[in-house]
């Protein structure tokens, strides 16, 4: 495949797609070229990565932004309030899942982009319940606790990794993405914390 520092082409039209996107656009994933394993060379295939990661992590930022303000808008709103905020919140969520099973990209990008977004919500599950334990110890009736405790569970944004994202047929080709041990994200806080810059991002293998 040729072309791509030049006129664009497919490599070109891919960039400018996750710029729009992960700015908080809606470009249309329809109109993105079929890219397969052999067009680029695997360097290529590794600054593309830099650009999927870095528009995920834009789009999973936008996404934490939503959820705190749309958290501290009905924060005193009364039991169900903040169960429904995490159930709408979760729209967002399975639009990145989506996105990562986009059938244009190899199946070996797919999972790995797609595993990165399922630990990333998986994280944040995890420390929305920590923060509740602080809340807790920090004079927070129990009874208001134990009832956004019971919200947060009830309405788990993990709920959406039961779904399925997009058929992704293949043997996949791993490795494009390095994983290495990370501390969870912070996630998105509806109690006044200011909200994450996004997802934490893999090194990707130097070219």
């Amino acid at each position: 495949m040729t072309g791509f520092w030049g006129d664009g082409g497919a490599y070109g039209a891919w960039v400018a797609h996750l710029r729009e996107w992960g700015a908080g656009g809606d470009p249309d994933p329809a109109a993105l070229p079929v890219l397969r394993p052999e067009d680029w060379a695997e360097d290529t295939w590794r600054r593309l990565a830099v650009h999927l990661q870095e528009a995920v992590a834009a789009r999973f930022g936008h996404w934490s932004t939503a959820l705190s303000a749309a958290a501290a808008d009905r924060a005193g709103a009364g039991p169900g309030a903040f169960g429904r905020t995490l159930a709408h919140s979760r729209t967002g969520l399975r639009g990145l899942r989506r996105f990562t099973a986009h059938p244009g990209l190899p199946e070996h990008v797919r999972e790995e982009l797609g595993s990165l977004v399922d630990e990333s919500i998986t994280r944040t599950q995890q420390a929305l319940e920590e923060n509740l334990d602080g809340l807790a110890a920090s004079g927070v009736p129990p009874g208001t606790v134990e009832l956004m405790r019971r919200e947060l569970r009830d309405n788990a944004l993990t709920a959406v990794l039961a779904e399925e994202r997009a058929p992704a047929p293949g043997r996949p080709r791993r490795g494009l993405l390095r994983r290495r041990p990370a501390e969870p994200a912070p996630p998105p806080d509806p109690w006044g914390a200011p909200p994450p810059d996004g997802p934490p991002r893999r090194r990707i293998i130097p070219g």
